[in-house]
């Protein structure tokens, strides 16, 4: 019998920021156990950090360029296969619980259930704003900022969504494996914290609130010696406005994220494991991309830092020796290719990922590619950069800024841009060029403007980030109770 699949994914969760990377402070049982049963890959990036994009590369294991993927307005175009749809053409059966953010009508894109997620367009963008009157659009506004609302969560704790993600994805999957139990499943159980708004039940938040947790040196000269890159981020999203004691607040709420998050899929994977559902399974840790959560000065996304472009990656399942560490660069449109291995499919054409088995099994020699790349090509030049490493060094370019360079193998914290005068064994002109096969930031915005004519989005038709779907088909709103009055959907 084919095995199973089981993708568990986060939301904008730093790879800094847990026990089995070395954090002594955040408390991660779950995926801490986990990485002991898996091969962890402590050099795999996102292909953009933000949500939307980082989601369809993903899914469709192609680049950015190769999917149009630049912004969280971007849709996944019907000709580009994904991970589920593939793998449906092969008998099986494909599943989400929880955030994926589809931008366009369709919301399946391959997937045949979906019974509780971002099903409907609405103004939250896949999150549950918190405290609830924050809806009116300051939970996500960047000249109110995000530290004002971390603490302790104001919603009913069976509410919050990665409760409900535990609990939906466990009761289908038990439910499936009990009445088709010789059928193979893909199922995506996907979180959305620990992406602000950054509030979790009050014992979490109280945990890291008086604990010796420390705000990241600001790097010196700061902010007015920044690149121009990172001082946009400074400035876009009033950074300058918050003190430090504000921001030791915001990141003790991350912490307590991440720690509830991880009991979360702790539930999930003791569960199925009780079950037997995990007897014949793959089952795969990621995020979407990291968040800087202090580092450099720099909070959120959007950048090419470790914390925000690098994600942590855990891989268990049949034949797979844990507690190994593979530090070879890898991506997440890898995860397509190696699927399909897993599936023993052949691999849909036109990939841009390459499968991971090589590293899984033992045989790195096996595999082709020695890089990975993560990019933002959205509208505004000061947030876009393309970023290119290889095992030991990292190069940064920007439509109208000084390129960037690191070694991260003597300089992993990114303290030293060695760009001005490159080191003779830096291999720049390679890097370079891995980036230039993609074209020129003009050529990229030419295509883009081209693909933003084909985007059709929905426009706002929910009271709440998420519904049910309920066996009829009907769609019915799972936070009514919370943002507005119910809003049955045909």
């Amino acid at each position: 019998m084919r095995p199973n699949i089981l993708l568990i994914m986060t939301d904008q969760h730093s790879p800094h920021i847990a026990g089995f990377a070395g954090n002594g402070i955040v408390e991660t049982q779950a995926l801490d156990k986990l990485a002991k049963q898996s091969v962890r890959f402590d050099a795999a990036y996102c292909q953009s950090p933000l949500c939307v994009p980082s989601r369809m590369e993903m899914l469709t294991g192609k680049w950015a360029t190769s999917c149009s993927a630049y912004e969280n307005s971007s849709v996944i175009f019907p000709e580009h296969q994904t991970i589920p749809s593939w793998l449906a053409r092969e008998g099986y059966t494909t599943a989400l619980v929880g955030k994926m953010h589809f931008s366009g009508y369709e919301q399946m894109h391959g997937f045949h259930y979906r019974p509780y997620g971002d099903l409907v367009k609405c103004a939250f963008p896949s999150h549950q704003p918190d405290p609830p009157e924050t809806a009116d659009g300051r939970w996500n506004n960047h000249a109110v900022g995000r530290f004002p609302f971390a603490g302790p969560t104001q919603i009913p704790e069976s509410m919050l969504m990665d409760q409900v993600v535990t609990t939906e994805s466990l009761s289908w999957l038990l439910e499936f494996t009990d009445e088709h139990p010789d059928r193979p499943w893909f199922f995506c159980a996907s979180y959305s914290r620990p992406h602000f708004p950054l509030t979790a039940p009050g014992r979490y938040f109280r945990k890291y609130q008086s604990s010796d947790l420390r705000m990241p040196a600001l790097p010196s000269g700061y902010p007015e010696d920044l690149h121009p890159h990172d001082r946009f981020i400074v400035d876009d999203f009033n950074l300058m406005q918050f003190s430090r004691e504000e921001q030791r607040q915001a990141l003790a709420g991350y912490y307590a994220c991440v720690d509830y998050v991880d009991d979360c899929i702790g539930q999930l994977l003791d569960g199925l494991q009780e079950a037997g559902c995990l007897d014949n399974t793959y089952v795969v840790y990621v995020t979407d991309h990291g968040e800087m959560a202090g580092e450099h000065g720099l909070w959120w996304k959007r950048t090419y830092y470790e914390a925000s472009a690098r994600i942590p990656m855990l891989v268990f399942g049949p034949g797979i020796e844990g507690g190994q560490t593979v530090s070879t660069p890898v991506e997440l449109v890898d995860l397509f290719p190696t699927f399909c291995d897993w599936a023993e499919m052949d691999v849909s054409p036109g990939l841009d990922g390459e499968s991971l088995t090589p590293l899984l099994t033992g045989h790195p020699e096996r595999r082709k590619k020695k890089t990975a790349r993560s990019e933002l090509l959205g509208e505004k030049v000061e947030t876009q950069f393309r970023m290119v490493r290889d095992e030991r060094w990292k190069y940064v370019e920007f439509p109208e800024a000084n390129p960037r360079l690191f070694d991260l193998a003597n300089d992993p914290d990114e303290t030293n841009d060695l760009a001005g005068q490159p080191p003779t064994e830096a291999p720049v002109e390679l890097l370079r060029d891995l980036l230039e096969e993609e074209g020129t930031f003009e050529s990229l915005a030419e295509q883009r403007a081209k693909d933003r004519e084909r985007t059709d989005r929905p426009p706002s038709a929910s009271k709440g980030a998420l519904q049910y779907q309920l066996a009829d088909g009907r769609v019915i709103e799972a936070d009514a109770g919370l943002y507005g009055e119910e809003n049955l959907k045909q």
